[in-house]
């Protein structure tokens, strides 16, 4: 599991890709944080925006198309409610 709060103290950059849903602020990040890390998923928690729940682009296998590894995540996030996903990325420079 990552997970990213804030800013990166020993990183002049730092960037954050995934595969999966914004929940906006607030969001369900308290209801599936639990289920993020038991399944393998990331979420960042930014102070500036929503948070963000799905799968690193680097996780998916070897064996596994793209369509295959955007199906399965979301067909996980469906059981919240979740029934939008994309990528998302959050990069800042922190000088």
């Amino acid at each position: 599991m990552k997970i990213r709060n804030g800013f990166v103290s020993n990183s002049s950059s730092s960037s954050f890709l995934i595969y999966g849903a914004n929940l906006g602020e607030g969001g369900l990040i308290d209801e599936i944080e639990d289920w993020a890390d038991k399944n393998g998923y990331s979420y960042y928690l930014p102070e500036y925006c929503g948070a963000c729940i799905g799968k690193s682009w680097d996780s998916i296998k070897d064996d596994e198309t793209g369509k295959q590894f955007k199906e399965k995540i979301e067909e996980d996030l469906k059981q919240f409610g979740i029934t939008k996903c994309g990528t998302h990325e959050h990069s800042w420079y922190d000088g």
